[in-house]
């Protein structure tokens, strides 16, 4: 992807759909509420599930959370950058639409140096959901992106097929660990921590 034209189209509240290290996603900037409206609509998204924002490291991860508890470090050490998204409370920088009202984020650090480097340059962290009307089918190439989906957003870029799979949504809870989508990790994450899952 070009992140020299890609960069400003974010910073001015556009939208895009670019390769993920999971599936092809549609981003904006997480930090304006306006974009973060227009990805709802394209998606026909509900405004009550939250988004996953991603970060490009973990000085970034730690400035839009709050506090982290020994076990949520470990999994964070262990598996970001990766394909885990982990939900921790957020801070206040991040804008209520974002989280559906909610005190928590879930939050990831992608394992793909463009996307990192695209989101170090904006210097702001990123929505990422899958580039799908909801309930739809995830992409894992361009030629099968809705119609919808084409028409309304700023940029597109095709970067061959993916393959991949969603990553894998975790929560700690009173020291245990919840998998609330088992995604890509979801049996290395139960096998590892296997004396701290909970089922949720």
């Amino acid at each position: 992807m070009n992140r020299k034209e890609l960069v400003p189209i974010l910073r001015n509240g556009g939208i895009a759909i670019i390769p993920t290290d999971t599936v092809y996603g549609i981003v904006c900037d997480a930090l304006n509420e306006e974009a973060v409206k227009k990805v709802y609509s394209i998606k026909k998204r509900d405004f009550s599930k939250p988004m996953i924002i991603l970060v490009a490291d973990y000085e970034m991860l730690k400035k839009y959370t709050k506090s982290i508890n020994d076990l949520e470090e470990e999994l964070i050490d262990t598996y970001l950058p990766g394909k885990m998204t982990i939900i921790l409370e957020k801070s206040d920088l991040i804008p209520s639409i974002v989280t559906a009202f909610r005190e928590e984020i879930g939050i990831r650090i992608p394992d793909n140096e463009n996307l990192k480097l695209l989101i170090k340059e904006l210097n702001r962290p990123i929505i990422a959901t899958s580039a799908n009307i909801s309930s739809n089918a995830t992409i894992t190439n361009i030629n099968f992106l809705e119609e919808n989906m084409k028409d309304n957003v700023d940029y597109i870029y095709d970067g061959g097929t993916i393959k991949g799979f969603a990553s894998t949504i975790v929560k700690v809870l009173d020291d245990k660990i919840a998998i609330i989508r088992d995604g890509d990790l979801g049996l290395t994450i139960r096998e590892k921590f296997k004396d701290k899952i909970v089922e949720k």
